[in-house]
């Protein structure tokens, strides 16, 4: 079921904002406004993906690089992004200005995992920016995915809970995970680049304008 971004969905974003930006923690926030207005699952994840505070976000945005040398890449989350975006699955320009989908993990199993992580790895190679992808080796067939990379000469690692990984490393950092965006030290929005590129996709603006 497609998410319809009607009146009362908008205001329980403006609500679940406001209680952001008051300072109230994200779960009762999100318990109380989901309640009030009735909202789906589905819509429910949305505002917990797409929602953030002024705060957050000004210091997401401080952190972004234009033009890195060297990322490290979230790698399936980015992949499943963008194969949403390929597919013209629901994809959601935030709050924080970063592209989120609602897939929930739906195609890390999905072969074409392969090709979505050879396009990002070719657009990189036309800027001339070093990449390392990391793998979540929790998520089976990690290491044959890795294996497949590594013979076309790109740079994976397969690594045990790859957040806390990426946290640790020096390159500037890929990923729409908003809790790595939080604590990274430096971003770079690879997908804007990417999905903007991409003709007559669907985007749905959080919120919309």
């Amino acid at each position: 079921m497609s998410i319809q971004l009607n009146q009362q969905l908008i205001m329980a974003y403006e609500d679940y904002k406001y209680l952001l930006n008051r300072g109230y923690n994200r779960k009762p926030a999100l318990d109380l406004v989901t309640a009030r207005y009735n909202l789906s699952k589905k819509e429910r994840l949305l505002l917990y993906r797409c929602t953030h505070s002024n705060k957050e976000i000004e210091e997401v945005k401080r952190k972004i690089v234009i033009n890195p040398s060297e990322i490290a890449i979230d790698g399936y989350n980015i992949a499943i992004t963008l194969l949403s975006a390929i597919y013209e699955d629901e994809i959601f320009l935030c709050d924080d200005g970063f592209y989120r989908d609602l897939g929930l993990g739906k195609r890390k199993n999905d072969p074409e995992i392969l090709e979505a992580l050879i396009l990002v790895n070719e657009y990189l190679s036309h800027k001339d920016i070093k990449s390392i992808i990391l793998l979540d080796s929790q998520i089976s067939k990690s290491g044959e995915l890795a294996s497949k990379l590594r013979k076309l000469g790109i740079n994976v690692e397969v690594v045990n809970k790859t957040d806390k990984i990426l946290l640790l490393r020096k390159e500037v950092i890929v990923s729409n995970d908003f809790l790595i965006l939080n604590k990274a030290e430096r971003v770079y929005d690879l997908l804007g680049e990417i999905i903007g590129n991409i003709w007559n996709i669907k985007v749905f603006k959080i919120p919309p304008t």
